[in-house]
């Protein structure tokens, strides 16, 4: 069915400001983003309340408060009871609301945009997969703006996809509806390991008015649930979070710490509540998480991208346990003969003609090919990544960031380690794919040595038994010299001699070399016991 041929009836319980919110989304951003806009109004009634939402409310002097919306009619009845902008309330405090929504359900979607005025191009640049070859989802012509951006990591995934052997495949689709994959490896391949996806996180934020308020919506993907889809078929499959033989892959606890503490606080029953661990499982529920029991500062309050400085910690962190893991593989895909905890870095490949690389295999190939341009891709996004964040300044950036605000000296340093450890894998890959081509040309070389010792053997029997086939040949003419004649013996008696010459003078060269080296160990025997019968008289 074509899109502009959809009823209003089909959207029921939309309101007129939502109605015209999904024309612009059909009309105008269609083009820019033909995906997310087909996905949209292809959505079940199911689908359009597929995710959670919820609200954080930030007051001066207290924690912030937190509801959950269970569908998106309670989302609609609260924003219509509280206005975007009502200035002063009750309690003298200005309105400051962050908005979180996982997953992209129309009917969420719809609530939001209208209510606040969100540009559709917000939700239609956070639909494609990170991976994908998509272009719009940044805006060329504001590469740093102070009031949104949009961040791309990786993450890793410790369980299984439950399918028949028979039936596994590489990547299977997050049940969800935005386009995320989920990337697995082969169990006989060249390495086993967890399962990987890629994942975005944005923001957006209003302009914040004369009395301090505003609001701001912060979109996260959905985590890997308990199925998944295949494809092409979009059947749904389990997801086993218990491995079935957990020494297949190394456990190591690779995020970092997020809190910077110069010192714990005074007061002993405050330690262990400064400490912030996320479960790194749902970046909706780490977020929320995040916000209880904290008091904020007024300049943190008026400032709406201050408040969301855990989620963009959690992609930092995320993001380094993603480029240590990719680390860890490169130093023990060569040591097969070692347990994982035992791999060194300071004898990465050594002995590689002993690994699993000493040998041609196209898979081999495919996998040092990919992982080279895999990686020059991620840090392409990377570097993205800050200066989506101001954090980087580039030519088309410089004026703008000399009047932004100074970015937090954390996020710039979180930032620059996830870039030096970007960079260490991708010197690690190189050094892998330049190892792994020497190696394969200097094995061919060889192999070309072989043959070429094979076809000098057989010059060498040729050169030996052309001159028997001439003698051969000029005793034939007569009847006295033929096998059984009188006379046959004069063929060996001339042959003989003529080899014997021609294998002498062939192998003239090396037999003078084995004399000497004879020689020589002849005489270091001999010195040797002269030296012992020296000592022994002394």
């Amino acid at each position: 069915m074509d899109h502009h041929s959809k009823t209003p009836a089909s959207f029921h319980l939309i309101d007129n400001n939502e109605m015209e919110y999904m024309g612009l989304i059909r009309h105008q951003i269609q083009p820019f983003f033909p995906n997310f806009a087909s996905a949209l109004s292809r959505q079940s009634p199911v689908d359009r309340e597929m995710g959670r939402c919820a609200v954080v409310e930030f007051n001066e002097g207290f924690p912030p408060q937190s509801t959950s919306f269970r569908t998106s009619v309670e989302l609609r009845q609260y924003l219509l009871a509280t206005p975007p902008s009502p200035g002063i309330d009750s309690q003298n405090q200005p309105q400051r609301r962050l908005f979180i929504l996982e997953d992209l359900p129309c009917n969420y979607i719809l609530a939001l945009g209208s209510r606040l005025r969100i540009p559709p191009s917000f939700f239609a640049g956070h639909y494609d997969d990170p991976a994908s070859s998509t272009f719009n989802h940044r805006n060329p012509f504001e590469l740093h703006a102070t009031s949104q951006f949009r961040l791309r990591y990786g993450s890793s995934h410790r369980a299984e996809v439950d399918v028949p052997p028979h039936k596994a495949a590489s990547v299977y689709a997050f049940n969800s509806n935005v386009h995320r994959y989920l990337h697995a490896y082969d169990r006989n391949g060249l390495l086993y390991d967890e399962l990987r996806s890629h994942h975005i996180i944005s923001f957006w934020n209003s302009l914040v008015d004369k009395d301090g308020s505003w609001n701001a919506v912060l979109l996260v993907d959905p985590p890997l649930t308990g199925h998944v889809r295949c494809l092409p078929s979009m059947q749904l499959v389990p997801v086993r979070r218990e491995l079935r033989d957990e020494s297949s892959m190394p456990k190591h606890y690779l995020y970092p710490e997020l809190n910077a503490l110069h010192e714990l606080p005074e007061e002993m029953s405050e330690w262990a509540s400064v400490y912030e661990n996320p479960q790194y499982i749902s970046m909706f529920d780490d977020t929320l998480n995040g916000f209880v029991s904290r008091n904020w500062d007024v300049g943190e309050l008026n400032n709406p991208m201050a408040v969301v400085k855990l989620p963009r910690k959690l992609v930092i962190g995320m993001m380094l346990a993603f480029l240590r893991r990719r680390y860890l593989n490169l130093l023990r895909i060569q040591k097969t003969h070692v347990k994982p905890n035992q791999t060194l870095r300071i004898n990465y490949l050594s002995n590689f003609s002993e690994g699993a690389l000493s040998s041609w295999h196209d898979e081999f190939f495919d996998f040092i090919v990919g992982s080279c341009a895999a990686m020059k891709e991620l840090i392409r996004e990377m570097e993205e990544n800050t200066v989506s964040l101001g954090l980087a300044k580039t030519k088309g950036t410089a004026g703008k960031l000399g009047v932004a605000p100074v970015p937090p000296q954390w996020e710039v340093d979180g930032w620059r380690s996830v870039l030096d450890l970007a960079h260490v894998v991708d010197e690690l890959t190189n050094a892998l794919a330049t190892g792994y081509m020497q190696y394969i040309t200097i094995q061919e070389a060889r192999v070309s040595n072989g043959n070429a010792q094979s076809l000098s053997k057989i010059t060498v029997l040729t050169m030996l038994f052309i001159p028997l086939s001439t003698v051969a040949g000029i005793f034939s003419m007569s009847g006295d010299f033929l096998p059984g004649s009188p006379r046959a013996w004069v063929f060996w008696v001339v042959s003989i001699p003529i080899l014997m010459t021609l294998a002498y003078l062939y192998w003239r060269q090396q037999l003078v070399e084995v004399l000497l080296t004879k020689r020589e160990s002849l005489l270091r025997l001999l010195e040797q016991r002269r030296k012992e019968r020296d000592i022994s008289c002394a």
